[in-house]
């Protein structure tokens, strides 16, 4: 899905990731990501299919290992040619991050206020006591109650759930044009998982690129949802017709064995990190409707709007 009255935020070209070492570990192969203004895109996928790598390398997050090839350009710039210093003001001042791990990304040492005023400090100047007074306002926003007194302590006395939703005002603090959020459900218990979509959801007009294993929680927070499987990019289309016409049979398996769809697991694993760089389609081996054509490389293909790859389309 195009928007063609507005210029994209983010765009991400023919990205891929490979890590260097004893042998090399194609991580994300060829991804393309368009995201516009108010844009909610998920990305989803099991563990291992280099959606987290795919954020994280945006941002230039990774480690020296890793080989990144291709373009992210923010507004035009490519992240991957700018400054350290130009990088520093783009990341915070107009894409933010909040990383995975039930809020653990917060400092153990650093009051919650604090840590949620910082952002205020660092990339728009503002006074400490003033950032920490809004910091306050942020996190009424997202409804912890006592936020005066929850500013005071320490992210040790916060739920996971409480710590997630403190790490996402962080995250909007700074009034950041873009969010990227990386598992923010992992680790929480259903109920704690909808007060992070509750926050999520009353982020009216905040373009977010969010990294998820859970279809619920995605369905819940997005409007477009890109799927990937062992480091490519398999189908991407709006949230609801993913959901209620998924095309690709890996999407299609997903959907199968969610507990509402009866837990219809396809027999198999995804295969390992050494035979990602295999030719052809990386679902081949646990597709039902594997043929011949498949043991070259399918290209994503677009099918009214809806891309997949996959050669039954083709």
């Amino acid at each position: 899905m195009k928007n063609t009255h507005q210029e994209p935020i983010l765009e991400i070209q023919d990205l891929s990731v490979c890590f260097r070492g004893g042998s090399h570990v194609q991580a994300v192969e060829g991804v393309s990501l368009t995201v516009f203004p108010g844009d909610r895109l998920a990305i989803i996928g099991e563990t291992g299919s280099g959606k987290s790598i795919l954020l994280l390398s945006v941002l230039r997050l990774l480690p020296r290992g890793a080989l990144v090839t291709g373009r992210a350009l923010y507004r035009g710039e490519n992240l991957f040619a700018v400054s350290p210093k130009r990088l520093n003001e783009i990341r915070g001042g107009a894409i933010s991050y909040v990383p995975q791990g039930s809020g653990n990304g917060m400092n153990p040492l650093l009051r919650v206020g604090f840590q949620v005023a910082e952002p205020l400090m660092a990339h728009r100047g503002t006074p400490r006591k003033e950032a920490e007074r809004k910091s306050v306002a942020l996190l009424k926003k997202f409804h912890l109650g006592r936020e005066e007194e929850l500013a005071r302590q320490y992210p040790f006395t916060f739920s996971g759930g409480m710590r997630q939703r403190a790490l996402i005002a962080m995250g909007v603090a700074a009034d950041a044009e873009m969010l990227f959020a990386d598992e923010p459900t992992k680790g929480l218990d259903e109920r704690r998982i909808q007060t992070v979509v509750d926050s999520f959801n009353a982020l009216e007009g905040q373009t977010i690129l969010c990294v998820t294993h859970d279809l619920n929680f995605a369905r819940s927070i997005a409007s477009r949802i890109s799927v990937m499987y062992a480091a490519n990019q398999v189908e991407l289309a709006p949230a609801d017709e993913l959901f209620h016409h998924p095309l690709h049979p890996y999407t299609q398996d997903m959907m199968a064995a969610m507990p509402e769809n009866g837990l219809h697991f396809n027999p198999g694993f995804a295969p390992s990190h050494d035979r990602f760089a295999k030719q052809g389609c990386k679902y081949a081996e646990r597709c039902r409707e594997r043929r011949a054509q498949c043991s070259q490389v399918p290209p994503l293909i677009d099918v009214n709007g809806h891309q997949v790859r996959c050669w039954k389309y083709a």
